[in-house]
């Protein structure tokens, strides 16, 4: 591990991949510019615009309770306040300073400015972990040039994933920094204030304390604990962030103790660790210390267990409509499904083949490396891998690994058989040139469509529709959970169902959702009299096919889409009640309504 500061090779290095993932996060402007105004990008980014937006220049203010979804019980939102409240905050600041500015114009481009960040990170995690200016260079190259990357980072994409990786590479460099033999206790404190923030911006981060208690214990098992003295600080800079940041958290202050929600489960999960971390300093190994870290490890998990035993759940995708979510799918899932290579690679690169030797490697290593620094990182990357490979939604945790991962072994092996520098890093190059051909293929200069989803994009002409009838009257919006999110931030109208899929409440309210979409438009009328619109959006309207799509037969499109729907598009004469405001049609041979929008007037008597 290196103690030498950046030049201006690294500084220059650090502009240049920053400006070029910048420039292809640039590329997808049409999907976030879109006749004119700025939209958010990607399902979820309809929901965090909503709500940061209500915060800084609406009416409702900042909630951490919404009432207009899963009407009518409402629900917790399952995203900390964190996030949100501060790009809030950061939007309120910009208004400030330029009062005509586009609220959603300056949130579209956050991402694309974090770039700096996320790469600054990246490199400094290649120079603290002991790689040469070229290979830090090269590993940077594959870093800017990632489809996960670029995903993450795209103009509009306001979703905090892009959030998630700056904490989880910032805990990494910290961690690094820490477990140096010779570290301070400044670092001691930065690197609990990570870990303890990091929950505050998503609920799942409580996971990167779990590289810190596995490094910690194998040193102890190794006879070499943390000093009493680094322990401690850690352990209290980790539980006081913590505290403060999980204050501000609604669901705290109830007394909730959840990991769908920032509560006392969080609170809890970091007073463990604490109490681990300041164990393993004080406790010496032996049979029966040994005994004694099992029996307290024991009792500290057991009231976790019902949450834990619901995490896995949610990594299995076992969760209701889960499985049918893309982003809770492996790699290897996707695979299977797809039948293609380019349906995973074109993501991760060819470097996801990597990833099991790579788990291998560094699980290895977690036994056998010499230093407290490296032991760590290879902590860190064994945990970031297997999640990576577990869900295409926990790539966060581990892609920094799978990039980087390759080039510290090589290093390694090059420092062994005193090979040349130069020929190890025209090898790294021809490996990132190999590896990333299939991102820049199929994810770089595409032309995307708006909001980067083909559903958004079909039925994008009736929100400005049902924009107007919610500003002249709110109601209840029945739709597929897909649209959930759209309308909200389109309308002032609430919803039954969206992608909120991690509850039980949520469960609930699918299958709710369910029932009602399973019934006729007669029907309907009479179970749910508050449904004040509906909006159809049939799937599956054409299919993926090698030579380019293919329109679906309207026989297959009854098969898979809801009841209600077909109806609502197929048949000529409905109720009076229902009132067409819109629709899309197919636009081909088929020539058939694929969304509608319909207003229900229940002062209209039925014949």
């Amino acid at each position: 591990m290196t103690d030498k500061l950046w030049g201006w090779s690294h500084v220059a290095l650090w502009l240049a991949a920053s400006a070029l993932l910048a420039f292809l996060a640039m590329n997808y402007l049409p999907a976030a510019l879109v006749d004119g105004v700025y939209i958010p990008v990607g399902n979820d980014a309809f929901y965090h615009a909503r709500r940061i937006l209500d915060a800084a220049v609406g009416e409702r203010g900042f909630y951490q309770f919404d009432d207009m979804i899963h009407v009518p019980e409402g629900s917790w939102l399952t995203w900390p306040w964190a996030y949100d409240y501060l790009m809030a905050q950061s939007l309120k600041l910009a208004l400030w300073v330029n009062p005509d500015l586009e609220p959603m114009k300056f949130l579209a481009y956050v991402p694309v400015y974090w770039t700096l960040i996320n790469t600054g990170l990246f490199i400094a995690i290649a120079r603290a972990a002991g790689l040469p200016l070229s290979l830090t260079a090269i590993a940077t190259l594959a870093f800017a040039l990632g489809g996960m990357t670029l995903i993450l980072h795209v103009v509009g994409s306001i979703d905090h994933h892009f959030i998630e990786l700056t904490f989880v590479q910032a805990a990494v460099l910290a961690g690094l920094h820490f477990f140096r033999e010779r570290s301070g206790r400044a670092i001691a404190v930065v690197f609990g204030c990570v870990l303890g923030m990091a929950p505050a911006f998503h609920n799942s981060l409580f996971i990167l304390q779990i590289p810190l208690i596995l490094a910690s214990g194998i040193l102890w098992l190794k006879g070499r604990s943390l000093s009493t003295g680094k322990a401690s600080v850690l352990a209290a800079s980790l539980t006081v962030s913590c505290l403060l940041f999980v204050l501000p958290s609604e669901p705290f202050r109830d007394f909730r103790f959840e990991y769908a929600t920032h509560s006392w489960f969080h609170l809890y999960v970091t007073a463990c660790s604490s109490i681990v971390l300041i164990a393993l300093s004080r406790i010496r190994f032996s049979k029966r210390g040994l005994v004694s870290m099992v029996a307290l490890g024991t009792l500290l998990v057991l009231p976790l267990a019902f949450q834990i035993l619901y995490g896995v759940y949610f990594l299995q995708g076992a969760t209701i409509r889960l499985d049918m979510i893309e982003e809770v799918k492996g790699p290897l899932e996707m695979y299977l499904r797809a039948g293609q290579s380019s349906d995973v690679t074109r993501y991760y690169g060819w470097f996801v083949v990597l990833a099991p030797l790579l788990i291998v490697a560094y699980g290895w290593q977690l036994f056998v490396a010499g230093s407290s620094s490296r032991i760590f990182f290879a902590s860190a990357a064994v945990l970031g891998l297997i999640l990576l490979l577990a869900q295409f939604r926990l790539h966060v945790f581990g892609y920094w690994a799978l990039l980087l991962g390759p080039f510290v072994l090589a290093q390694d092996l090059a420092r062994r058989r005193q090979l040349p520098l130069a020929l190890v890093s025209v090898a790294a190059l021809a490996l990132v040139a190999v590896a990333i051909q299939p991102t820049m293929k199929h994810q770089h200069f595409k032309n995307p469509v708006p909001g980067l989803s083909k559903a958004y994009a079909m039925a994008h002409s009736l929100y400005p529709i049902l924009a107007a009838e919610c500003a002249k009257s709110p109601g209840i919006v029945l739709s597929y959970g897909d649209e959930g999110h759209p309308v909200r931030y389109h309308t002032d109208c609430s919803v039954i169902v969206n992608n909120f899929l991690l509850t039980p409440l949520h469960g609930k309210k699918v299958r709710e959702a369910d029932a009602l979409l399973d019934l006729t438009p007669e029907s309907l009328l009479d179970a749910r009299p508050e449904v004040a619109y509906v909006f159809v959006r049939l799937y599956g309207v054409f299919r993926e096919t090698p030579s380019g799509p293919e329109p679906v037969p309207p026989a297959e499109l009854a098969a898979i889409n809801s009841r209600l729907f077909i109806h609502l598009v197929g048949r000529e004469e409905l109720p009076d009640e229902f009132e067409m405001l819109g629709e899309v049609r197919s636009g081909d041979d088929r020539d058939i309504a694929v969304a509608r929008l319909f207003r229900i007037d229940r002062t209209r008597e039925r014949p």
